[in-house]
């Protein structure tokens, strides 16, 4: 195995672990700053904050598996 598949495999590995972390993440952060309550005081299930969450860990993650490539390939 080449220098270059051992950087993109790491690099997909320790992507999909960002993007695994980073969804519980990024949804409390979602979840802090737009709470699940209605004016009422009910809370409800917060479907928004969920998908948000999916969708920018995603595309950090995508990020992220650039940046360390880049880094690993350096190395």
């Amino acid at each position: 195995m080449n220098n270059n598949m051992k950087a993109t495999l790491a690099s997909v590995f320790m992507s999909i672990l960002f993007f695994i972390f980073g969804w519980f993440i990024f949804y409390f952060l979602f979840d802090y700053f737009n709470p699940p309550i209605t004016k009422d005081g009910h809370k409800y299930m917060p479907i928004g904050n969920v998908f948000n969450s999916g969708i920018t860990s995603f595309i950090v993650s995508i990020l992220f598996f650039f940046l360390i490539r880049k880094y690993l390939k350096r190395k």
